[in-house]
């Protein structure tokens, strides 16, 4: 390390009853099984060559499960979650998932004082549902009288869970074998029920809207300290690129138990195997905010290949579906919604014969959208001419005119074509310019065809990542994950693999979370808190949230790591020592 560190014991760490002040004598946890107990002082010890290794490579008190509260609230939705993960198999449970998106119909587009307005009203009532999803505990003498709430319960014979499944199903605590306590410091009690207490909270620091953040992160806070738990602030969006990650970790639940999506007690005990996707892939980071093209090395270790001009991909399908739906379709796909998500309905307004079938219906699933990708670099820069349908005008394919430069290569642009959509859509106007007087085939065909242009030319970016060699080395890229809100559009997941095969990386696959999870949720954040805590990860109580946090550590800011108040926990692999901010 570059400059000398202390590090020091944490009392609360061992010692909970009295808790001794800084200053008082401590006896470190190593040497307790070969003492008689007398204290020791506190030691100051040399900084180590290198960072200690994860908590979970020590053996010291490591935990049979691990559970995190997680709250998201970096634009409009509301979310919270928890997260429970079996550490012997690496397989989770979704005990909470639950979001609350803010009304902004009257305003087309987030309004930035309605939304915190919506966070301030629902993260209380989410989070008390969320409490009563906590896995319970039970067993005798687990229960605590008026007189002896202060004194250590039982300890517990165990720890499966059971009876808990689906959206907020919390499960039972009881079984055979257990290295926890029973006793206050790691129970709540909700609605008189004894519950297991979340070993850290998770929260999204950034990037996104201060208010919005600040909103989620004050809230998050105040749990962890009356918990007197970890505080784990969040990356967005590497909580969107690690989201295949947990979705793997929840099929391991899901296998581990066909019958139900609890933990049992007879689960094998099995090494940990890392979550699939396994690192390196390729990060296609798509959503109102942010598109990205990232090469993801590692837990922290992402490079940013190709970031855009202008505008995000979600904010400029927004932009155009404002402009290409009729008024009276938003209308009646919005009546018993309380929101306007304009990318999906600009999906299914352009392809209806697909949609009727049904959502998840076979025919939606195998439908090819008539689609033909390109076939070379050629075809995907030919302007669209909709003069064979019988309409006058076209759309030129964004950076069309740059080839396939290098600079070219790195660069995403949506601000080009939204502008032609709006030219088109104003030319036919009405005089009381209220709306185009655009009959609805032609309407239906722009927003298929901005729509396929603008997926293409998302393709192209990641063909040139994929002939890259400083990306695409021996070891071969096999997989690309796709992950934030517009990578729940369908015809964007068909695109992508077309043009894949057609192009000759059939092998590369392309991995998608499913629907509920690709927009803002709090599971993702819960899982991308849970890997940081179990690479020994901690957030200070006195960080801020962060507008622009960027991913890459070459950037300004310096990436994850680069913002304050990161501390990772020391030589025990528990959070007794403590490294100093780095």
């Amino acid at each position: 390390m570059s400059a000398p560190c202390l590090l020091f014991v944490r009392p609360s760490a061992l010692s909970r009853s009295p808790r001794p002040s800084l200053s008082a004598s401590l006896s470190l946890p190593l040497f307790r099984a070969f003492t008689s107990g007398s204290p020791r002082r506190r030691t100051q010890y040399p900084p180590p060559a290198v960072l200690p290794p994860p908590p979970k490579q020590h053996p010291f008190g490591r935990k049979k499960h691990i559970l995190t509260l997680a709250i998201e609230s970096s634009c409009d939705d509301t979310c919270v979650a928890v997260l429970l993960k079996e550490t012997a198999t690496g397989a989770a449970r979704l005990c909470f998932n639950k979001k609350v998106t803010s009304d902004n119909r009257a305003f087309r587009g987030v309004h930035p004082l309605t939304a915190v307005k919506s966070h301030t009203a629902h993260l209380g009532p989410l989070i008390q549902e969320a409490l009563r999803a906590l896995p319970a505990v039970q067993g005798t003498g687990v229960g605590v009288s008026s007189t002896a709430a202060d004194s250590p319960r039982p300890e517990l014979e165990g720890e499966a869970l059971r009876n808990g499944a689906g959206e907020s199903g919390g499960g039972d605590l009881v079984g055979e074998g257990s290295s926890h306590r029973a006793n206050g410091n790691n129970l709540l009690w909700v609605d008189g029920q004894a519950r297991m207490k979340p070993d850290f909270v998770s929260v999204t620091r950034g990037p996104g809207m201060l208010s919005n953040l600040s909103t989620g992160l004050n809230t998050a806070k105040g749990l962890a300290i009356a918990w007197d738990v970890p505080l784990l602030g969040v990356n967005h969006m590497q909580a969107h690129a690690l989201t295949p990650r947990l979705v793997d970790a929840l099929e391991k639940g899901k296998a581990l138990n066909p019958d139900t999506t609890a933990m049992a007690s007879s689960t094998p005990i099995v090494t940990e195997e890392e979550p699939s996707p396994t690192f390196p892939f390729l990060s296609l980071l798509v959503s109102g905010g942010h598109t990205l093209l990232v090469h993801s090395r590692g837990l922290n270790d992402h490079a940013i290949l190709v970031q855009p001009l202008n505008i995000a991909i979600g904010d400029m399908i927004d932009k155009c579906a404002r402009l290409i739906l009729p008024a009276d379709y938003i209308k009646t796909q919005t009546a018993e919604t309380h929101s306007v998500m304009y990318g999906p309905l600009l999906e299914k307004f352009a392809f209806p014969d697909v949609f009727d079938s049904g959502p998840g219906s076979a025919e939606e699933d195998k439908s090819d959208y008539a689609y033909q990708p390109p076939a070379k670099r050629a075809d995907e820069i030919l302007p669209f001419d909709a003069a064979p349908h019988g309409y006058d005008w076209t759309l030129t394919p964004p950076l069309s005119g740059h080839g396939s430069g290098r600079e070219a290569a790195r660069m995403f642009d949506f601000a080009g074509l939204n502008s032609q959509v709006q030219n088109i859509v104003l030319r036919r106007t009405t005089d009381s310019g209220t709306e185009s007087a655009m009959p609805l085939p032609e309407r239906r065909l722009l927003a298929r065809e901005t729509m396929r242009l603008i997926f293409e030319h998302l393709a192209s970016r990641l063909l040139f990542a994929l002939h890259n060699p400083s990306v695409n080395t021996d070891t071969t890229m096999t997989t690309v994950v796709v992950a934030g809100g517009v990578a729940s559009n369908k015809f964007l997941r068909h695109i992508l693999r077309a043009t894949l095969d057609a192009r000759g990386f059939g092998h590369v696959q392309v991995v998608c979370p499913p629907v509920a999870l690709c927009t803002d949720n709090a599971a993702m954040i819960a899982w991308t808190g849970l890997e940081m805590y179990e690479a020994g990860w901690r957030t200070g109580m006195d960080v801020l949230a962060i507008r622009k946090w960027p991913l890459d550590s070459d950037a300004d800011g310096g990436g994850i790591l680069g913002a304050p108040g990161w501390r990772r926990v020391g030589l025990f692999g528990d959070e007794d020592v403590w490294e100093d901010d780095v």
